[in-house]
């Protein structure tokens, strides 16, 4: 689905998905992961016929895109895949990875996180040896980079905040006793992140600085707060009770 940023009507840019899951745009197309036909797509921003990039993916969840290809994360399958936008074949930058799921990409690395055993990886783009970056504890839920650290989230109650130089070095947690954050994003000033909530009623949506400080509440009563993103002004992200699409301005 697209809406303009101000408001107005959603468009369905794609139907008949049977388990769409992960999203990402670039100037010219959207891009998504199908959990259920074990698929990665794409579609024209304006609509149009989606387009198959790959198929036989054993649970594909999250994906990222750069000006030339797209990445995902195969969950069942435990590796790390790359594609061009143009289309061809699929190759793979890491195997034997445990239940990898959340993605994020920077020039030159690709990052992403093992469910099973709590870790966070990269390897170059180019393909290479995979790297532990951190050990992440409890069950790692999502990620995000900037040009100099790695942050996640932690699932659960009560979760957590973490950043960690691109390099590799000291974690810091930046946040802690949140209420089962499930999303995250950054910007050049802060990380924002939701928090699903225990219940339809205490869901929320949270800032704290970059280089650390108190966490800043954006947003609260949210009715399982999942998906986020940001942009120069405003915070968006997704009511899974309610089947919204929200945005908070100024962020």
């Amino acid at each position: 689905m697209s809406v303009p940023v101000g408001g107005g009507t959603p468009v369905a840019l794609a139907s008949g998905q049977g388990g769409a899951f992960g999203i990402a745009v670039d100037a010219v197309n959207v891009y998504w992961t199908d959990f259920s036909n074990g698929t990665v797509m794409k579609v024209s921003k304006d609509g149009g016929t989606p387009v198959t990039l790959a198929s036989g993916q054993n649970g594909p969840v999250d994906i990222v895109v750069d000006p030339t290809r797209v990445y995902w994360t195969s969950l069942y399958n435990g590796t790390v895949e790359t594609i061009p936008i143009a289309g061809g074949t699929p190759v793979t930058l890491a195997s034997g990875q445990n239940y990898p799921n959340g993605i994020a990409l920077d020039a030159t690395n690709v990052y992403w996180l093992n469910n099973g055993n709590g870790t966070l990886m990269k390897v170059p783009k180019n393909g290479g040896a995979s790297v532990r970056l951190a050990y992440t504890g409890e069950v790692p839920a999502d990620i995000a980079v900037d040009a100099t650290n790695v942050y996640w989230i932690t699932a659960g109650w009560p979760g957590t905040v973490m950043k960690v130089p691109i390099g590799g070095g000291s974690a810091v947690t930046l946040a802690s006793g949140q209420n089962s954050p499930t999303n995250i994003a950054v910007d050049a000033a802060s990380i924002y992140w939701t928090n699903w909530g225990l219940n339809s009623q205490d869901g929320s949506v949270m800032r704290v600085p970059i280089g650390g400080g108190m966490p800043t509440v954006l947003a609260t009563g949210q009715n399982y707060a999942s998906g986020i993103a940001v942009d120069a002004s405003s915070v968006y992200w997704t009511s899974y009770g309610n089947g919204t699409v929200l945005k908070l301005t100024p962020k």
